[in-house]
């Protein structure tokens, strides 16, 4: 009879764990909790505002953003062009062409773009926040997401990062209420759709929420399968078209930055800047090797942890799954591992963070959430002031120089060739520019690959003519170092200059100016 027991025991136990049981929303808020709640909301999005634009708005335009300009800048066929033949989706570059129609196209304007963008996201993670963690603790969540030293950093960047967050911060928020209540199917289709045109690595986020499923399939209500399968279907459909029409166009693929394959340390740093922000390997370092210490920690945490919620389980899925499949695809397929492609994981990351503190007594928790903003604090005085950042690049200042100092009689050259775009944004000067290698953007095609056997030539036939060489190196795509070699064998250096980390102007005499006769004459590149 005991053992008949038993078994009826474990067999009604599985059933319960596999029947889809329904959770309540979060414990609805008194009045008082209500108030306090739209007070800091209100008061972390107005933090952040002020920071984006009296410290960081001001900042120099950077070659992604020159491209955003120059990219929506053309009619809307030609932006979808355009786009097809880089690597990104086009919804973004159409909003900001018709901000370009409607306002002008400054990169302060565009940037304002991306600043609302993120300040709409911040009730937003308060919402997540509030369907995994206590009512403080999603409030403390939602601060230290719009004081975040990396997301505050896209927000004043001319780019789709901002906007990839919100949209995909909004379909995290209905998965996570269909895990709960099985209701908003319909908004999580479309914001998936909506995502997929925002960047092609939202896709990662969309397969991290199939594994969850698949993994906590029972979790869900019944029909959820079909309705996931609908809901990708719907999304291979909408997306259709755009893949069709760049494949059909081809690529340029040498007009981008060059990436290489990454390492571990590759996969640690991108942790340490969604917490930190961009940082110099030396602090880098130092974060990082207190890795052991924190997953010591967090796996107290989980211990102490009675019951691990099936949402926590999510938000660990989302903050994690999509760097790890962009990571393994990189190592083993193509390198494009880069933190800002994965920005839509720093609010899973951080609320799964602040999860973890939240399990300690109060005491612990209160120290580890004070040392959690002083580091984000002292991270984000260290990427504004510093010179090191790496991803700072002060085309505003270098260009600057040269306005000044450079003459007719001089050349001005640029590699790798498309930083024309951000030097053409701040450039007056009175002496041509060019780059190396040369690229005539006047004809069609693609920028021509580097030749190192063409190297002489192609300087001999930009010195001629001219007095002094104004050559900015940047954004190094495997020839900088040649470039710059092959200058020190051969000219004499005047000066030298350094605007941010990678970004060096070198000042060479070539040789004596002399008139050149008129059919020689050339425009300048702008």
């Amino acid at each position: 009879m005991r053992l008949f027991k038993s078994r009826v025991e474990r067999k009604q136990k599985v059933l319960a764990k596999n029947t889809y049981m329904p959770i309540d929303g979060p414990r609805p808020l008194t009045p008082k909790q209500r108030l306090v709640a739209i007070t800091v909301i209100l008061s972390a999005m107005a933090a952040a505002a002020a920071i984006s634009l009296f410290v960081l708005m001001g900042q120099s335009l950077r070659l992604d953003e020159s491209q955003t300009l120059w990219q929506s800048s053309h009619t809307l066929g030609g932006v979808l062009n355009v786009v097809a033949k880089d690597v990104h989706v086009p919804l973004y570059h159409l909003i900001v062409h018709v901000v370009i129609v409607l306002f002008g196209g400054d990169v302060e304007t565009i940037r304002l773009l991306s600043l609302g963008f993120f300040l709409l996201t911040i009730p937003v993670i308060y919402a997540i926040a509030r369907e995994v963690l206590r009512f403080r603790w999603a409030l403390f969540a939602t601060v230290v997401f719009s004081l975040s030293p990396f997301m505050l950093w896209y927000a004043t960047e001319a780019r789709m990062y901002t906007m990839l967050v919100l949209v995909a911060s909004l379909n995290q928020l209905f998965f996570l209420r269909i895990i709960r209540r099985n209701k908003g199917w319909v908004p999580f289709a479309l914001t998936a759709i909506l995502g997929a045109y925002s960047h092609y690595f939202f896709l990662f986020t969309l397969a991290a929420q199939g594994i969850y499923f698949l993994i906590r399939r029972h979790s869900f209500a019944p029909g959820s399968f079909k309705k996931l399968v609908l809901t990708a279907i719907l999304v291979v459909a909408a997306l259709s078209p755009w893949i069709y029409y760049f494949t059909s166009l081809g690529s340029a693929s040498n007009t981008r930055p060059l990436l290489v394959r990454p390492s571990s340390v590759d996969f640690s740093n991108v942790f340490s800047q969604f917490i930190l922000g961009f940082q110099t390997d030396q602090i880098n370092t130092l974060f990082l090797s207190s890795w052991p210490i924190v997953m010591l920690l967090a796996l107290i945490a989980v211990r102490r942890s009675k019951k691990i919620d099936p949402a926590i389980g999510y938000i660990v899925t989302i903050a994690i799954v999509p760097i790890l499949l962009a990571f393994a695809i990189s190592l083993l397929i193509r390198p494009f591992f880069v933190s800002r492609y994965m920005v839509a994981c720093v609010a899973p990351l951080f609320i799964f963070i602040i999860w973890l503190i939240s399990q300690y007594r109060q005491k612990f928790a209160l120290f580890a959430a004070s040392l959690l903003v002083v580091m984000m604090g002292i991270g984000s005085i260290e990427q504004i002031t510093s010179k090191d950042t790496p991803i700072k690049e002060n085309y505003k200042d270098a260009v600057a120089y040269i306005n000044q100092n450079a003459v007719p009689q001089d050349l001005v050259v640029l590699s790798s060739p498309f930083t024309v775009y951000p030097v053409g944004y701040y450039y007056t000067g009175p002496a041509q520019i060019q780059t190396l290698p040369i690229w005539d953007r006047a004809a069609a095609g693609a920028i021509p690959a580097f030749d190192e056997s063409r190297l002489p030539q192609e300087v001999a036939s930009q010195n001629e003519n001219h007095r002094y060489i104004y050559l900015l190196l940047s954004q190094d795509q495997g020839y900088e170092e040649t470039i710059a070699q092959y200058y020190r064998n051969n000219f004499k250096q005047v000066s030298r200059e350094t605007f941010s980390e990678g970004l060096t102007l070198y000042v060479y005499q070539v040789g004596y100016y002399t008139v050149p006769p008129l059919e020689q004459a050339t425009e300048p590149v702008n």
